[in-house]
């Protein structure tokens, strides 16, 4: 299994572009309380924040806002 950071962010790209795979990454970022106050005294949330964080942007979830900033391109 080829491992690389490129390769596997294609798999997760695949699998979270599916309608399925976004209703489980929606359900992943909630649970990783994307969107709300995080307590700064909560490691064990901070750290679930942090690995949400790590699966949406492998994902690609910030692609277009990393575009726009010209951090990436096509």
């Amino acid at each position: 299994m080829d491992s690389s950071s490129e390769e596997m962010q294609k798999r997760y790209k695949n699998v979270f572009s599916t309608p399925e795979g976004k209703i489980v990454l929606g359900d992943i970022l909630t649970k990783g309380h994307y969107g709300v106050t995080l307590d700064p005294e909560n490691a064990v949330q901070i750290s679930e924040y942090n690995f949400a964080l790590v699966i949406a942007t492998n994902a690609g979830v910030f692609d277009p806002l990393y575009r726009g900033l010209g951090l990436i391109k096509e």
